[in-house]
């Protein structure tokens, strides 16, 4: 029996089903002194990772807008998929008032949004573990509240978005510009068209603000959508930054286990502890270590498979059990492998995928028939 066709067809119809998650927080807020809420989405793969998984956040502004919040996350969704960026948190921020909320009066007050973000909600998303590479997303208003944010507490943020800014904008810029422990090269500024229908008067300002400070935007990330207008900026802008800010991520296995167009390896592997070693090393987000994805040691091993070397394809699925233990075709990966070289774990990793697949899975009609598989397998065997 193939176990891969099996897995891939039940995990594609349960995954996209079931696999994702939004929870609803709500607290007190004492620097709103009131109750607030926010909304919490977790990824396909949150629900198989142990502890030592630790996500990136995204917060996301202006949470009480949808034509805003579901373009960010269908952006995410698809660069996520397209392994252009990693999986995620992320926070969606309703804004009771947002010109309250996001206004600045001053660059030295600490807005209660700030602290709400940086102390609150950082403390309330514990729960799930999150790792230390954090990006704000903010639109007009909530832009330049977002570069506020990341002005005071650049240790905080690793990305900064801010689309189509425009309230104390200058003092922003200025303050940044001035700045020596800002990392400009976080700071991601987009644009709309000139065209007056458009987005002129921020198309305005940003021009002003280009031709006087030169050296700050040459500095930063940019994205001139010189079609769009003022709210279409995000939809137009998010693709090209989410890339940029992750390109790492992206490629940081490329040197692994590297393919031909036949798919066989181009090169003889190291040794498996050497290998494994140098995927850890790669195993990185910024600064931040970031354990593989699922998708990525499913990528490698099958590369190692390709080409014959199997016990590189072992080490690799027992790393992944390591950080997804809660992730069956790990397991009947395993189990395919050691059947013919290590019979008493082959079934241990089976009767463990098949513990799995009745605890963590829904019970789909794949899912099921799977089930049955593993029942056959294990009364045939008689180990």
């Amino acid at each position: 029996m193939n176990f891969r066709l099996i897995v891939f067809l039940a995990l594609f119809f349960s995954v996209r089903g079931f696999g994702q998650q939004t929870d609803t927080l709500i607290f007190y807020s004492e620097a709103f002194k009131g109750e607030r809420s926010i909304y919490v989405k977790t990824p396909e793969q949150y629900k198989y990772g142990s502890e030592s998984v630790r996500l990136p956040v995204i917060y996301v502004l202006d949470g009480q807008h949808e034509w805003f919040v579901n373009p960010v996350l269908n952006d995410i969704e698809y660069l996520q998929y397209t392994h252009e960026m990693p999986q995620a948190i992320i926070v969606v921020i309703p804004l009771t008032d947002r010109i309250q909320e996001c206004g600045i009066d001053s660059l030295e007050a600490i807005l209660p949004l700030h602290t709400f973000i940086t102390e609150e909600i950082n403390e309330e998303i514990k729960r799930y573990h999150p790792g230390n590479y954090r990006v704000i997303v903010g639109h007009s208003f909530s832009a330049s509240f977002a570069l506020y944010s990341y002005l005071h507490s650049p240790e905080f943020y690793s990305a900064v978005m801010a689309h189509s800014p425009y309230d104390s904008f200058e003092k922003l810029v200025a303050a940044m510009d001035k700045n020596e422990e800002i990392d400009k090269s976080d700071i991601f500024i987009s644009i709309g068209s000139p065209t007056e229908v458009k987005d002129y008067n921020h198309r305005e300002k940003y021009n002003e603000l280009k031709a006087k400070y030169p050296s700050f935007f040459k500095a930063v990330n940019l994205f001139e959508a010189n079609d769009s207008t003022h709210n279409a900026v995000p939809i137009a802008a998010d693709p090209s930054f989410f890339t940029k800010a992750f390109f790492s991520f992206s490629t940081r296995f490329a040197s692994i286990a590297k393919v031909d167009m036949e798919y066989k390896l181009v090169e003889k592997p190291l040794t498996v502890k050497e290998e494994e070693e140098k995927m850890l090393k790669a195993s990185m987000l910024g600064d931040y270590f970031y354990a593989p994805e699922i998708a990525e040691i499913n990528g490698m091993a099958s590369r190692y498979l390709a080409s014959g070397f199997n016990y590189h394809a072992i080490r690799l699925y027992e790393t992944g059990v390591k950080y997804y233990p809660n992730y069956y075709e790990f397991y009947l990966s395993l189990y395919e492998l050691l059947e013919p070289i290590d019979t008493k774990r082959a079934r241990q990793n089976l009767e463990k995928a098949e513990l799995l697949l009745q605890q963590m899975e829904p019970r789909t009609e794949d899912n099921l028939k799977l089930l049955q598989e593993i029942k056959e397998i294990l009364n045939k065997k008689r180990w």
